[in-house]
């Protein structure tokens, strides 16, 4: 049997031949995982604040990393998280490799239930904040840009509560375009901090 050859481009063979910029991805990769636990310190108090219940709470927080999101690297911390099937609630940083941060407000079930009131009385706010919703689908799409999320700002209040009220789960999500990545730590608070609000009152 006659060898496959390995047939690259000019472009390519210059990547593969040139092991630093592996290495200088696995730094910046392991950088982006030191914010994202310094992160986590600063969102504690934030939690804290928030009346979320103890079951939501008691899972704590983790990071996780892979490299194949839609072909390119990822790192998430959640929290809080909550994952259970069909009873979800978490919140989700997100820093995707060339594409961009987000922060994500994930729901379904009873915690959808339970949520529905706060975020429907928070509604103006999140208009007012260019947060996207995806409500129907696959709920593990985490691409914000893509047609699986809507601008809040398309829809009335009416339409949003119905969407709270009938879709088998709900993620709300702002996103920061990756050129911002020098402010991308504190724009990712300032998400973080305007979810957790909404959990700070009783409704």
């Amino acid at each position: 049997m006659q060898s496959a050859k390995i047939r690259l481009s000019p472009q390519h063979i210059k990547l593969v031949t040139n092991a630093e910029w592996i290495l200088t991805k696995n730094e910046i990769l392991g950088h982006i995982k030191t914010v994202f636990e310094e992160l986590y310190k600063e969102q504690l108090p934030l939690v804290q604040l928030s009346l979320l219940p103890a079951e939501v709470l008691r899972s704590g927080s983790k990071i996780s990393r892979g490299e194949n999101y839609l072909g390119l690297p990822w790192i998430v911390l959640d929290h809080p998280r909550h994952f259970v099937k069909g009873n979800i609630f978490a919140i989700r940083t997100l820093f995707w490799w060339g594409r961009f941060f987000s922060t994500a407000l994930h729901i379904s079930g009873h915690w959808q239930q339970w949520t529905a009131p706060k975020l429907a009385a928070a509604f103006p706010s999140l208009q007012n904040n260019n947060l996207h919703i995806c409500c129907s689908g696959d709920e593990w799409v985490h691409d914000v840009t893509s047609t699986s999320y809507l601008p809040v700002t398309d829809m009335t209040q009416k339409e949003f509560e119905k969407i709270l009220a009938v879709a088998p789960f709900v993620k709300i999500a702002a996103y920061t375009n990756i050129i911002h990545i020098e402010n991308a730590a504190e724009m990712l608070m300032k998400q973080f901090g305007f979810f957790t609000e909404i959990f700070q009152e009783n409704v």
